[in-house]
């Protein structure tokens, strides 16, 4: 807790320090919700203005967004440029990214501030975040349902769907978080392991979707968890 709660720091004056001389303040703050395989990044953006003698700060936007761990994400808030006030108004763009779980990487937010189409204020920052590793989720066919087991093409990407067997949905939500984009290998009988593929997310409460570069290999692999073929 401690750790988070420096991070924060340094994120808000990093920020801050970066756009005064713009005459815009920029906070934010990026937390790790590791038990939900979530990451949280709240930005404020302010101008700043005069008055009765005072600077004073005026709200612009105050955006939030929430992702995975190893899944970056974008968010625009304002006019879109085909309102005639767009060139009169600012408007936020915010980009942000956090490493796989367990794993080491950079921790990033970066938001753009402009008035209309000129931009105005731009602030990045980005945290060196330390991680244990993973080894590769290794998973035997006898902990599969044999008939839950189904290859999926979605968005030119091949996954194959399986759920697990004598497994409650909380050990399976655990097991999916901490396993989101790592690799995912099968033990078969004769000690013999079949790589290839990558988890990402919970399927069916008590399942996972795994991803392979091509149909053919997700094809192989969904053969061996229902036993259709030995390994």
């Amino acid at each position: 807790m401690n750790k988070l709660a420096a991070l924060l720091m340094v994120a808000a004056c990093a920020f801050a320090n970066s756009i005064v001389a713009a005459n815009y303040s920029t906070e934010a703050t990026m937390s790790l919700q590791k038990d939900e395989g979530i990451y949280n990044v709240v930005v404020r953006v302010s101008k700043l203005v005069e008055q009765d003698g005072k600077v004073v700060e005026q709200l612009i936007s105050q955006p939030r967004i929430k992702s995975s761990p190893g899944v970056p994400a974008s968010l625009h808030s304002g006019l879109q440029p085909s309102d005639p006030n767009y060139a009169n108004e600012e408007n936020v763009t915010v980009d942000v990214s956090w490493p796989y779980p367990n794993e080491s990487g950079t921790a990033l937010c970066a938001v753009l501030v402009k008035y209309g189409d000129i931009i105005v204020s731009k602030s990045k920052l980005q945290l060196q975040i330390q991680g244990p590793g993973r080894i590769p989720l290794m998973v035997t066919p006898q902990e599969v349902d044999p008939k839950s087991v189904r290859v999926v093409d979605e968005k030119s990407k091949t996954f194959v769907m399986l759920e697990f067997t004598g497994k409650t949905k909380e050990t399976v939500k655990k097991l999916a978080n901490e396993n989101y984009g790592n690799k995912f290998h099968i033990r078969g009988s004769q000690r013999t392991i079949t790589e290839g593929g990558l988890s990402f997310g919970i399927y069916q409460e008590i399942g996972m979707a795994v991803q392979y570069e091509s149909k053919e290999e997700a094809e192989r692999v969904a053969r061996i968890l229902r036993g259709e073929i030995s390994k």
